[in-house]
């Protein structure tokens, strides 16, 4: 069983709509080791001119909130006896003013965003306009509410929501609770891709598309449809069980028929977030569910069904109250609660093979010495600026005259920064820089260093980044060097993933960097490179390093296959499709080689060409945002499409499958990890990968190529060798140049980013003096 390193519960106040998602997430609060303090509920606001008392039975009609579920609202006030916590409420203000998928409370953010999409004229009010909308938009009714929470309940540190598939409401969710200091979290995130739980595979009558409501109905949940607003769903719907015990009646036949209601009608878009009800096909209500959270059940003596325009159906509720009740759900305890199974199956079958490489396979005397003082070392560092018509990288940017503090060194490397950026032809701002590599001497000098970080980044979607601990590798003095990459093209072709909920998905970012950020290959192109963020093997709704407490060899072979999966569901989510390739960095250790290889091998045997009869076409899900379906706002980074990562079909070679791969050992890593993947990523049509000798190269669509060159032991001067490597290829559209070197740089020999390290190690694990990753765009006549 995988276990994680023991972390103190969170305080949560759980967002409730009366819906089964949000009802649900606090069962997975719990399961989690949380204490769910409040709970907290937005309405509609009261129509003052009504004549309807507040204890007459018949409610206000919902509204058509683009953020909150609002219809049966005038039953929330009960879940307070119901489930025995607090509940606080307030009336839902303003409305949806900023429509776009990742929400933007900034003002200055909000000024840029209008910029870029309208060509609007920015005037001098313009901070104080944009501060007035975002203040009206709905979202910003949840800020007041959770405050006022906070303010009875001090202890309060995290904030839960039912949110699936939809960015619109993640991302607004994620927005209030970083202004307001809480951890958000949500459980549900792309809970239908995600592997089953053990108990689910077990169940042979489970409804496959149905997988979320058959967990709910093993957990005792009672929801009830109230509103149905799809083609294949009518009123026979209305007041069923959704999650029930899984009777004809009320469970399982009610998720048949909607999985056979939704595949007429859902296509193209994703069958399973349409049968949850994501894309607003229906909507429910949580009457009932497991004891140990539900002290009592809500009992409803009317029931009478409406019909609405556009085929909507929904049913107005009389005669709401709790009830007592007996353990009705068979002694559930939180532990039943199911959770999705930590590995994906190809994941699962890659960690069963690269578990067998035995521990005995460790460093050899061709690998360079561990001196006390790193040979990498003695070098200078100096700023390198590469530009292409699509990036711009600065590289090596120190400061070590500011002082030994890191915090100063990274205040002096900003300021450089800023200025560089202000100074290039056409000035460019921080909100143009998607990729950051941040090297240091100590992890201990990780909080000095970030504190100052953050402050140069204030959107969404800040620069995907790696960030590792070099030692005394680094040049003396330096204690902070970073690189950074710059897209030179339009931000609105710009796209970005920042996760920052905590779910069973991949781990949350809370810092001030994004999982991936996307550029196009030019103006209009469809070729795309995918920056991914550094991943490290954290058990993602724990946030910690994951472990067995098995044998030295199987604990890290698991991690390893982790952070690998947390790379690859990133890359799935942006529309990868090929892999340009990837670094593992890994830490010091007495088996280095092992480490090395089992890297090696988990890389290899994900790229194994498939037997046709093996093609699994559901292993990788579509990546929609429902709530863009719902509302008809569907954008350029919204397709329709199943992506397949890696997608052999569109390999134009079957010789080589193989992307390119370097391992690199340096000192430390974050969290105290013995691995981290970075990887760049193609979205393209094609792709040929060229393997010699000691090179791999991989070109997307004709117009990018990565290499990398291995300099290996035999190679007796280090000049001499990157002579060699570099003149091997032209340099002409050279983007970025990056050497990984455990030896001593000959001075301006490389013209490039340096990454020194303690050892290098390529293809099958072979021991290197030096590895060079070279990116280049190809000109075409």
């Amino acid at each position: 069983m995988t276990t994680t390193q023991s972390s103190p519960g969170l305080n949560v106040v759980a967002l409730v709509s009366g819906g089964k998602d949000s009802l649900y997430s606090i069962l997975h609060c719990i399961r989690n080791g949380h204490k769910v303090i409040a709970l907290a509920n937005l309405h509609p606001e009261t129509n003052p001119t009504s004549n309807v008392h507040e204890n007459e039975e018949e409610e206000e009609e919902d509204i058509d909130s683009f953020m909150y579920q609002t219809i049966g609202h005038s039953v929330i006030p009960l879940y307070e006896e119901a489930l025995g916590i607090p509940l606080y409420r307030a009336p839902i203000t303003g409305g949806a003013v900023d429509t776009s998928r990742i929400y933007r409370h900034d003002a200055a953010e909000q000024e840029q965003y209008v910029s870029d999409h309208a060509d609007a004229d920015v005037n001098a009010n313009a901070d104080t306009n944009a501060d007035a909308d975002a203040d009206a938009d709905e979202t910003e009714s949840l800020v007041p509410l959770l405050r006022r929470i906070m303010k009875a309940h001090p202890e309060a540190n995290a904030v839960s929501a039912g949110a699936i598939l939809s960015t619109y409401q993640r991302t607004r969710i994620e927005n209030v609770a970083g202004r307001l200091g809480l951890v958000p979290l949500a459980w549900l995130w792309m809970y239908p891709s995600l592997p089953a739980p053990a108990e689910r595979v077990c169940d042979s009558g489970a409804v496959r598309e149905a997988g979320l409501l058959e967990d709910m109905a093993a957990s005792g949940c009672d929801a009830r449809i109230i509103k149905v607003a799809s083609g294949g769903l009518d009123d026979g719907f209305l007041w069923e069980n959704v999650s029930g015990s899984g009777d004809v009646v009320g469970g399982r036949g009610v998720r048949r028929r909607i999985v056979k209601g939704m595949s007429r009608f859902a296509e193209p878009e994703d069958i399973r977030g349409a049968v949850l009800g994501e894309g607003g096909e229906y909507e429910t209500l949580a009457v009932d569910g497991p004891g140990f959270l539900w002290k009592k059940r809500i009992e409803i003596e009317g029931v009478e069904s409406r019909s609405g325009d556009g085929g909507v159906a929904f049913t107005k509720l009389r005669g709401a109250k709790c009830v007592s009740k007996c353990d009705e759900q068979g002694g559930i305890s939180p532990q039943d609660v199911r959770r999705p199974a930590l590995f994906d199956e190809k994941f699962a079958a890659i960690l069963d093979d690269v578990s067998s490489v035995h521990e005995g396979s460790n460093v050899q005397s061709e690998v360079p010495s561990k001196d006390d003082k790193c040979s990498s070392s003695k070098w200078k560092a100096s700023p390198i600026h590469r530009q292409t018509d699509t990036t711009w990288t600065i590289s090596n940017i120190t400061a070590p005259e500011a002082g030994p503090s890191a915090g100063d060194q990274m205040k002096s490397i900003v300021t450089q920064v800023q200025q560089a950026l202000k100074e290039f032809p056409k000035p460019r701002s921080t909100e143009d820089i998607v990729f950051a590599t941040v090297l240091l001497r100590s992890m201990e000098d990780f909080a000095s260093m970030n504190s100052v970080y953050v402050s140069l980044f204030k959107k969404p979607n800040p620069p995907a980044r790696a960030t590792v601990a070099c030692g005394d590798c680094l040049p003396a003095g330096v204690n902070v060097m970073i690189s950074f990459v710059v897209d030179l093209g339009p931000r609105v072709a710009r796209q970005g993933l920042h996760v920052q909920s905590r779910s069973y998905w991949a781990p949350a970012n809370i810092g001030p960097y994004s999982q991936s950020m996307s550029i196009p290959l030019g103006e209009g192109e469809h070729t795309r490179l995918v920056y991914v963020a550094g991943q490290i093997p954290l058990e993602p709704a724990s946030m910690e390093i994951a472990t067995q407490n098995k044998s030295w060899v199987e604990d890290y072979s698991l991690r390893a296959t982790l952070g690998l999966q947390h790379m690859w569901r990133i890359g799935e989510a942006m529309q990868v499709n090929w892999w340009a390739g990837v670094i593992a960095f890994l830490t010091r250790g007495e088996n280095i080689q092992t480490q090395a290889l089992v890297a090696w091998q988990s890389w290899k045997k994900i790229h194994t060409l498939p037997n046709d009869d093996d093609e699994d076409e559901d292993d990788n899900e579509p990546r929609l945002d429902a709530w863009d379906i719902k509302y008809g706002r569907q954008t350029e980074d919204v397709v329709a499409q199943t992506w397949k990562l890696p997608d052999f079909g569109i390999l134009d070679t079957s010789a080589v499958s193989v992307s390119p791969f370097l391992a690199v050992e340096v000192d430390q890593l974050p969290r105290v990890s013995d691995i981290e993947w970075q990887g760049l990523g193609y979205r393209c049509e094609s792709v040929w990968l060229d393997e010699k000798r000691t090179q791999t190269a991989s070109i997307a669509d004709g117009k990018y190529r990565y290499t990398c060159i291995e300099i290996r032991s035999e190679e007796s001067n280090m000049a001499d060798g990157l002579a060699a490597a570099m003149e091997s290829l032209s340099l002409k559209g050279l983007s970025q140049a990056v050497l990984y070197t455990s030896k001593p740089v000959p001075d301006e020999s490389f013209t490039g980013q340096i990454i020194p390290c303690r050892s290098i190690w390529g293809r099958e694990g072979k021991p290197l003096i030096a590895g060079i990753v070279l990116q280049e765009e190809i000109k075409t006549e």
